[in-house]
C-alpha cells in the first residue's frame, strides 16, 4: 500500500480544545498540534489552501497553514455544527434556538448570505452537514431524516436513510457517505431519493468520515479519538 498522510481534526466534546494529528496508513496518530478555541469545537474543515475553518459555538474560527494561532473568521452565528468552503461559497450549519439552519455565503463576503435549509428541533443534538457539487445534505437529529437540497432544480426532499448518520460526506464521484449505528452506508442520490451502494458492517461507534484523493475512507469514531477506520472505496475495512 502506497504511504501517504492526511489531517485529522477532532473536537473535545467537554472543552474548546481543536486537535490536529497526523495519519500516516502504515503507522499510527501523530500528535501535530492543540488549539484553544473560542467556544466548544464543533465541526472542522480543510479548504483546498490548507488553511482550516473551525466551527464553534460562538461562531467560525480560521487556523492558517502556516499559522499557530486561530483567528476570528465570523462571529455572527451562534452553534456552527458545519462549515464547508466549496462551489467558491462557504456553507454554513448553525443553530438559532431551536432552529437549524444552511446558509450559503460568498467566500470572499460571508455576510451575503442565503438560507438553503431550515430544520426546527426540540433536541440539543446537533445537524450534520455534507456539500457536493450538485447537492446539500443536512440531518434532522429529531426525525432522524436526511434533508437534500438540489443546487439544479432547487428543490428540496425529505428521506429516511437506511442508518441515521452521525457523519456525512460526499465522494468526488458525487456519492454520500452515511456513518452510524456501527455502519458505513455509500448512497447514490437520484432525484431526491437515497439508493444504498454498499453497507460496511465493521465501523464501530462511527461518527466523523472523509476521504482523500485516492478513494480511501477514513471514519473517527465518538468515544476513541485514536481509532479511525481505514475503508477501501468498494467498501472494504482495511486498517483501524
Amino acid at each position: 500500500m502506497t504511504n501517504f498522510s492526511l489531517y485529522i481534526i477532532t473536537g473535545e466534546d467537554q472543552n474548546r480544545l481543536l486537535k490536529v494529528s497526523l495519519v500516516t496508513v502504515t503507522s499510527s496518530l501523530e500528535f501535530v498540534s492543540e488549539h484553544e478555541t473560542d467556544g466548544q469545537c464543533l465541526a472542522a474543515n480543510h479548504r483546498q489552501d490548507g488553511d482550516i475553518l473551525i466551527g464553534t459555538l460562538k461562531g467560525i474560527q480560521l487556523l492558517s497553514r502556516d499559522g499557530n494561532e486561530l483567528s476570528e473568521y465570523s462571529t455572527t452565528e451562534d452553534g456552527v455544527t458545519g462549515v464547508i468552503r466549496a462551489l467558491q461559497n462557504v456553507f454554513i450549519l448553525h443553530g438559532v434556538g431551536k432552529i437549524d439552519k444552511v446558509d450559503i455565503c460568498l467566500a470572499g463576503d460571508i455576510t451575503k448570505r442565503q438560507k438553503l435549509v431550515q430544520l426546527e428541533r426540540t433536541s440539543n443534538t446537533g445537524a450534520v452537514m455534507a456539500v457536493s457539487d450538485r447537492h446539500v445534505v443536512a440531518s434532522h437529529p429529531d426525525t432522524k431524516q436526511l434533508i437534500i437540497y438540489d443546487f439544479i432544480t432547487k428543490q428540496t426532499k425529505t428521506v429516511h436513510p437506511d442508518v441515521y448518520p452521525f457523519g456525512l460526506h460526499f465522494l468526488a464521484d458525487g456519492h454520500l457517505l452515511g456513518a452510524g449505528g456501527d455502519k458505513l452506508v455509500k448512497y447514490k442520490i437520484e432525484n431526491g431519493k437515497l439508493t444504498t451502494v454498499w453497507t460496511c458492517d465493521d465501523v464501530t461507534d462511527g461518527s466523523k468520515v472523509c476521504s482523500d484523493s485516492n478513494g480511501l475512507i477514513y471514519v473517527s469514531t465518538k468515544h476513541n479519538l485514536k481509532t479511525v477506520y481505514i475503508i477501501s472505496p468498494g467498501g472494504k475495512t482495511l486498517i483501524y
